[in-house]
């Protein structure tokens, strides 16, 4: 069903860009992504128990579109698709003891950024990028005795660089990078270990090749 909604997308954003013209400054990279959630802690001075929340590294499937305008600026919107496990875990109060909670998700990022692209020449032509979106995190497996998770989703601001490098008439190799700031998910559950508000930073470089109308 995902895969539906991002291929209608992609298609109706192409048919509005050839109707006005655009379609000359248009280009659509697909790929693999990599995805690098870093860990995040909280500590509760009162009762020196601690929170820890984190998810397993992934390589996601990501679909770029792009368009140019001016000679420096293009409007990019990415999406990404993987699955991860998301983990939490509390100690008990003093330290002591503590328990594990594992979520399985499937996961969506919609990102939409500003490019602001650097010299270049016909053989590399570098950018770098400035965004934000959402990420929307859907349960299939858990391991909690919290409560049932629920779909959530969350904001996050980007930014990150690139290079493209043109072969062909129309096509490209792009490598990038993108770093993602945003919060853990609670999957709509406040009790413990869920509901610590923490945020992460992703760190997700990527692979594309792309296709220049």
């Amino acid at each position: 069903m995902k895969s539906r909604l991002i291929l209608i997308t992609v298609l109706a954003l192409g048919s509005l860009a050839h109707a006005q013209g655009f379609v000359s400054k248009l280009s659509l990279g697909v790929g693999l992504q990599g995805i690098f959630p870093g860990s995040t802690f909280k500590n509760n001075e009162v009762t020196f128990a601690s929170s820890t929340q984190s998810a397993t590294n992934s390589v996601g499937a990501i679909g770029d579109l792009r368009i140019d305008f001016g000679h420096h600026s293009a409007l990019d919107l990415a999406v990404t698709v993987d699955r991860d496990s998301e983990r939490f875990f509390t100690s008990g109060s003093f330290g002591t003891g503590g328990f594990l909670t594992r979520v399985q998700t499937n996961n969506a990022e919609i990102i939409g950024s500003y490019i602001f692209r650097l010299p270049s020449n016909e053989h590399v032509k570098p950018y770098f990028l400035l965004g934000g979106g959402a990420v929307r995190f859907s349960p299939n497996r858990a391991f909690t005795t919290a409560g049932v998770p629920q779909t959530d989703m969350k904001p996050a601001f980007a930014y990150g660089f690139g290079t493209d490098f043109p072969f062909g008439d129309h096509l490209a190799l792009r490598l990038q990078y993108r770093g993602l700031v945003r919060s853990e998910p609670d999957f709509k559950l406040a009790a413990e270990p869920f509901g610590t508000g923490l945020k992460t930073h992703v760190a997700e470089p990527s692979i594309q090749i792309v296709y220049h109308f």
